[in-house]
């Protein structure tokens, strides 16, 4: 007689068809600020943090017909912080959008061994591309409108 052990799963252990749908949805999201026609664009906008509003400011550069480069700077609102900064690379052809920078580092594989020498969790990649994800969400969600004429 056998025995039904339950197995556990590790969250930690993203799959990657998990990490391309998350491209997806990053891409259909982003796709709305930047439609893929036309060149360079630049956008500012507001949202509320604490008692105060903080400015993002968006700038996309087309690389070829296929590819775009957004990147989304949040200037700090504490001396203490660091400003946030994301590289993000729009694939057109594939409809995929992947963080490639995140404040200055950049991170290619899927997993990391952990313990390792710059201490990034195990799926660094993934935890990177959701913060994007619920970026944008709460950039839909609570932005504050676009800042016309903005100057960076």
């Amino acid at each position: 007689m056998t025995r039904n052990k339950s197995i556990k799963i590790d969250q930690s252990k993203r799959s990657l068809n998990e990490l391309i749908r998350l491209y997806e949805r990053n891409y259909q999201k982003l796709i709305k600020f930047f439609p893929t026609s036309g060149g360079n664009k630049e956008i500012s906008y507001l949202i509320p943090e604490g008692i105060e509003n903080q400015e993002i400011n968006i700038f996309c550069r087309n690389l070829s017909n296929h590819t775009s480069v957004i990147e989304i700077k949040k200037i700090k609102s504490l001396e203490i912080l660091q400003n946030t900064e994301i590289e993000i690379y729009l694939y057109h052809d594939a409809k995929l959008a992947e963080v490639r920078k995140f404040n200055g580092k950049k991170q290619f594989w899927l997993r990391n061994r952990y313990p390792n020498r710059n201490m990034l969790s195990k799926d660094e990649k993934f935890q990177w591309n959701f913060f994007l994800e619920e970026f944008l969400n709460h950039t839909q969600n609570h932005g504050l409108g676009i800042i016309e004429n903005a100057l960076i």
